[in-house]
């Protein structure tokens, strides 16, 4: 259903009925590039933004607009579409008509997209002319997030034009069982929180091991489906536990299989594929900037060779996907269920790694990496853009949204809502720092801070040497994405399937992307 609410105080509504003063206008095309930026915008200026979150985000949102209003006298009508693709969708149906926003988030292929259709505005010329106490920098943002809002659109010369600007970013994280790594690493010191792929095959064998996975030992020594105590102790059920044990050091394997249990689960299939193409030094796409056409760069030996490696840690029963669970999208239910004891998943929805019952405590910790010299991690999340729309003070409010959003408030919206600052004035900021030493109210609160705190002290850090990654966008790479989701699986489940088996078969499905 689709959501719509105008931000506008009763009296500014009054004052814009009562004028007679024009609302947004339908499809008039401005020079966006002559306009005078820092003109003072007539109070009751009314300006359209559209993004694709879901109600929680809307709530926070929704309140930060009404804020805006108040401080600027400029009326948001905002609507949420239908997620990121229906709201991509909805801006290229209302291309021809003109009725699509002053402001709408983007993912990079959705700017490729609006390049293409004439739509959207290059943000050069507003951060040069800019003059205002709020004027915003290229410079104020992470780097990281920036590169994709510079891999758009270039000139005769190929020099990159700024297209968007980061608002709400994310990226992946692995949550692992806390109480399971505490408990196993007293029967076994070699099991602890992974670092590296090859870690996590040790540790991966070492927690097979422990469990006696497979094997037809007695059940003094097999831990699947039963109670397990802090010294290798099994009991079958919780009352058979002594009364005066403390509780909280036994680990609740019931209903968990031999079958059913693999130490280490990647959710997206996309992600997984996309990033090792990364740690294992290759390419995945890449794009001419004359043209603007893209193209497939992931048949070579290092992707491979990186495929070869994850194919060895699954048939060693290490690493695990969402179909070795039966599941079709996510590794987070196993997690709860202590099918697994580490998941990785976006750091968007950790907190879907909180067992009911507090069965087990959960923490949080960067994904694994090939090596030092490899510490990629996907860069998730939409940013700002002004599409070509409005009157001189329609745009100019448009913009003042788009800074008072990215930069000066974005830190208030990510303490609520569990996405990381686009720039170290918001995660400086002093809402986003409470948020980060504020005593939990529950435990998905304390695992909300500690997913920030591993963006904050190692993605973004730049002693700790991660580099958040996003592939050049074009036309046409959302369905490369899509079909590349497929690989691991594959490669995983096909029968007689290779690295290069797979490879060839991706690239026959996206010939049209083939040099």
């Amino acid at each position: 259903m689709k959501m719509k609410k105008i931000i506008a105080p009763l009296a500014l509504s009054i004052l814009l009925a009562g004028t007679g003063a024009s609302l947004a206008s339908c499809g008039s095309r401005l020079d966006p590039y002559s306009i005078d930026i820092n003109m003072e915008i007539p109070e009751g200026t009314t300006i359209e933004f559209w993004t694709g979150f879901g109600a929680d985000i809307n709530n926070v949102l929704e309140a930060m607009l009404e804020e805006f209003t108040k401080e600027t006298g400029i009326i948001v009508e905002y609507e949420a579409k239908s997620g990121y693709d229906g709201l991509k969708e909805q801006i290229g149906y209302s291309a021809t008509s003109g009725t699509f926003p002053h402001l709408a988030l983007a993912y990079p292929d959705h700017m490729a997209d609006y390049v293409n259709r004439d739509l959207i505005v290059r943000l050069d010329y507003y951060i040069e002319t800019d003059e205002a106490d709020d004027a915003i920098s290229p410079d104020d943002f992470y780097e990281d997030y920036m590169v994709e809002n510079y891999e758009v659109e270039f000139d005769e010369n190929g020099d990159p034009y700024l297209m968007g600007i980061p608002f709400n970013k994310s990226t992946e994280a692995m949550t692992y069982n806390k109480t399971f790594f505490e408990w196993a690493n007293k029967l076994d010191s070699t099991i602890k929180v992974p670092s590296t792929w090859e870690e996590v095959r040790t540790v991966g064998h070492a927690i097979n091991d422990l469990l006696e996975k497979g094997s037809a030992a007695s059940n003094n020594q097999t831990y699947f489906d039963k109670i397990a105590g802090p010294n290798g102790e099994t009991y079958a059920n919780w009352k058979e536990i002594p009364e005066d044990a403390d509780r909280s050091q036994y680990l609740d394997f019931t209903g968990v299989s031999a079958e059913n249990f693999h130490p280490f689960g990647y959710d997206s299939g996309a992600n997984f594929f996309i990033t090792l193409v990364r740690q294992w030094g290759g390419e995945y796409t890449e794009v001419d900037p004359q043209t603007r056409k893209g193209y497939l760069c992931f048949d070579s030996p290092e992707v491979i060779e990186g495929l070869t490696y994850m194919k060895q840690l699954h048939e060693e029963d290490v690493v695990a996907i969402p179909a070795d669970f039966g599941e079709t999208s996510y590794c987070s239910g196993p997690f709860t269920q202590m099918m697994s004891v580490m998941n990785v998943g976006s750091t968007a929805g950790t907190k879907h790694s909180v067992p009911a019952g507090a069965r087990f405590e959960t923490d949080v910790a960067p994904i694994p990496y090939r090596d030092e010299d490899h510490k990629f991690v996907i860069s998730q999340g939409t940013n700002l853009v002004l599409l070509d729309k409005g009157t001189e003070a329609e745009r100019a409010a448009a913009w003042k949204l788009l800074k008072w959003l990215t930069k000066w408030h974005n830190g208030e919206f990510c303490a609520d809502t569990g996405y990381f600052p686009s720039c170290e004035y918001s995660e400086n900021s002093e809402v986003y720092q409470d948020f980060l030493t504020r005593t939990p109210i529950t435990y998905g609160d304390t695992v909300a801070q500690n997913t920030s705190k591993v963006n904050s002290g190692y993605y973004v850090n730049p002693e700790a040497n991660w580099t958040k990654f996003v592939d050049a966008p074009f036309v046409g790479s959302a369905k490369c994405r899509d079909s590349v989701d497929s690989v691991m699986q594959m490669l995983f489940f096909g029968e007689g399937a290779t690295p290069e088996s797979v490879i060839a078969d991706r690239y026959n499905d996206l010939r049209d992307y083939v040099r």
